[in-house]
């Protein structure tokens, strides 16, 4: 049997029913389309997708679609339909897993009952803080440490100098200094 003539009569009893027809068409395509899968699959799916379900999928598709305005001429013309539907098949699924916000596994959340972590400092990391705090403060007068604490709160730096009747050039001298022994 020739295979560049046979394409015609296989897909005819393929469409007939035979089964033999179709242990014919996957034996020899089915190994192009799973290379096909396994080629274009990115490493992100590999281990939760078998690239067996994407071949499944595309023979599903063929075997579902409407045959009428399709003649494939060769086999290498049919190779090329299954490999495209293949591609389209990972394509598609890659978009969904890897491409948008609601398949993105990074925003999963916990399952139910399990506490999301609290933002809150824990009360260790609060001592901690104060008393980095109090190191930095140490060597500043009264007026700089109102100053420092006034940052501290979050006040504006024209705030700070409205209330507390320091210059913006001051004030600018404090924050410097404070992030020159913070280290920041």
């Amino acid at each position: 049997m020739d295979p560049t003539r046979d394409i015609g009569a296989l897909l005819a009893a393929f469409r007939a029913g035979e089964p033999w027809a179709a242990e014919e068409l996957y034996a020899r395509f089915g190994p192009t389309i799973r290379a096909n899968v396994r080629r274009r699959l990115p490493p992100q799916l590999r281990s939760r997708f078998d690239s067996v379900d994407f071949v499944q999928d595309v023979w599903a598709s063929f075997l579902i679609a409407p045959s009428e305005g399709r003649a494939f001429t060769s086999p290498q013309a049919l190779a090329n339909f299954l490999a495209r539907v293949a591609h389209n098949k990972v394509v598609e699924m890659s978009r969904q897993q890897l491409g948008t916000q609601k398949y993105d596994r990074s925003r999963e959340v916990p399952a139910a009952g399990a506490e999301p972590p609290d933002r809150a400092p824990s009360p260790s990391q609060v001592v901690i803080a104060d008393e980095r705090w109090e190191r930095l403060l140490q060597n500043f007068s009264g007026r700089q440490r109102v100053v420092a604490e006034r940052l501290r709160d979050g006040y504006g730096l024209d705030d700070i100098v409205r209330l507390t009747d320091v210059s913006l050039s001051t004030v600018n001298r404090i924050v410097r200094r404070l992030k020159d022994l913070a280290g920041v």
